[in-house]
Protein backbone atom coordinates (compact mmCIF):
# COMPACT_ATOMS: atom_id res chain seq x y z
CA UNK A 1 0.00 0.00 0.00
CA UNK A 2 1.37 3.41 -0.96
CA UNK A 3 -0.99 5.48 1.16
CA UNK A 4 -2.22 7.24 -1.98
CA UNK A 5 -5.97 7.78 -2.07
CA UNK A 6 -8.20 9.41 -4.64
CA UNK A 7 -11.46 11.15 -3.79
CA UNK A 8 -13.23 10.66 -7.11
CA UNK A 9 -16.31 12.67 -6.17
CA UNK A 10 -14.19 15.63 -5.12
CA UNK A 11 -12.02 15.36 -8.23
CA UNK A 12 -15.07 15.32 -10.51
CA UNK A 13 -16.67 18.20 -8.59
CA UNK A 14 -13.46 20.22 -8.83
CA UNK A 15 -13.29 19.54 -12.56
CA UNK A 16 -16.72 21.12 -12.97
CA UNK A 17 -15.50 24.31 -11.27
CA UNK A 18 -12.98 24.96 -14.04
CA UNK A 19 -15.76 25.74 -16.52
CA UNK A 20 -16.74 28.74 -14.40
CA UNK A 21 -13.08 29.75 -14.02
CA UNK A 22 -12.63 29.61 -17.80
CA UNK A 23 -15.74 31.71 -18.37
CA UNK A 24 -14.68 34.30 -15.82
CA UNK A 25 -11.14 34.52 -17.23
CA UNK A 26 -12.60 35.00 -20.71
CA UNK A 27 -14.84 37.83 -19.52
CA UNK A 28 -11.96 39.55 -17.72
CA UNK A 29 -9.73 39.29 -20.80
CA UNK A 30 -12.49 40.63 -23.07
CA UNK A 31 -13.22 43.55 -20.75
CA UNK A 32 -9.52 44.43 -20.44
CA UNK A 33 -9.03 44.17 -24.21
CA UNK A 34 -12.03 46.42 -24.82
CA UNK A 35 -10.80 49.01 -22.34
CA UNK A 36 -7.27 49.04 -23.75
CA UNK A 37 -8.57 49.24 -27.32
CA UNK A 38 -10.78 52.19 -26.40
CA UNK A 39 -7.77 54.05 -24.97
CA UNK A 40 -5.66 53.59 -28.08
CA UNK A 41 -2.07 54.76 -28.12
CA UNK A 42 -2.46 57.02 -25.12
CA UNK A 43 1.27 57.42 -24.44
CA UNK A 44 1.62 60.07 -27.12
CA UNK A 45 3.73 60.68 -30.18
CA UNK A 46 6.49 62.72 -28.52
CA UNK A 47 9.94 61.28 -27.73
CA UNK A 48 8.98 60.29 -24.19
CA UNK A 49 5.80 58.58 -25.36
CA UNK A 50 7.63 56.72 -28.11
CA UNK A 51 10.30 55.62 -25.64
CA UNK A 52 7.56 54.32 -23.35
CA UNK A 53 5.91 52.48 -26.25
CA UNK A 54 9.21 50.91 -27.32
CA UNK A 55 9.69 49.38 -23.88
CA UNK A 56 6.14 48.45 -22.93
CA UNK A 57 3.82 47.83 -25.88
CA UNK A 58 5.21 44.44 -26.92
CA UNK A 59 5.45 42.99 -23.38
CA UNK A 60 1.96 44.21 -22.49
CA UNK A 61 0.62 42.62 -25.67
CA UNK A 62 2.25 39.33 -24.70
CA UNK A 63 0.65 39.49 -21.24
CA UNK A 64 -2.75 40.23 -22.77
CA UNK A 65 -2.37 37.29 -25.16
CA UNK A 66 -1.51 35.03 -22.22
CA UNK A 67 -4.51 36.27 -20.29
CA UNK A 68 -6.75 35.69 -23.29
CA UNK A 69 -5.53 32.08 -23.49
CA UNK A 70 -6.06 31.51 -19.79
CA UNK A 71 -9.74 30.65 -20.23
CA UNK A 72 -8.93 27.84 -22.64
CA UNK A 73 -6.23 26.64 -20.25
CA UNK A 74 -8.68 26.45 -17.37
CA UNK A 75 -11.12 24.56 -19.56
CA UNK A 76 -8.41 22.07 -20.51
CA UNK A 77 -7.45 21.47 -16.88
CA UNK A 78 -11.07 20.80 -15.98
CA UNK A 79 -11.41 18.34 -18.86
CA UNK A 80 -8.26 16.49 -17.78
CA UNK A 81 -9.47 16.29 -14.18
CA UNK A 82 -12.83 14.93 -15.33
CA UNK A 83 -11.12 12.36 -17.56
CA UNK A 84 -8.84 11.32 -14.70
CA UNK A 85 -11.86 10.81 -12.44
CA UNK A 86 -13.60 8.71 -15.12
CA UNK A 87 -10.48 6.60 -15.69
CA UNK A 88 -9.97 5.97 -11.96
CA UNK A 89 -13.63 5.05 -11.59
CA UNK A 90 -13.44 2.59 -14.52
CA UNK A 91 -10.25 0.98 -13.19
CA UNK A 92 -11.72 0.74 -9.71
CA UNK A 93 -14.88 -0.88 -11.06
CA UNK A 94 -12.85 -3.29 -13.18
CA UNK A 95 -10.75 -4.29 -10.18
CA UNK A 96 -13.86 -4.74 -8.06
CA UNK A 97 -15.42 -6.98 -10.73
CA UNK A 98 -12.21 -8.99 -11.11
CA UNK A 99 -11.94 -9.54 -7.38
CA UNK A 100 -15.62 -10.49 -7.17
CA UNK A 101 -15.09 -13.17 -9.80
CA UNK A 102 -12.44 -14.92 -7.71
Amino acid sequence: MTGFRTDLARLAEGADDFGAFAERAGKIAAELTGTLDSLGECWGADAIGQSFAAGHVRPSGEVLSGLTGLGAGFGGVGERFAETARTYREVEEGNRNALGAI
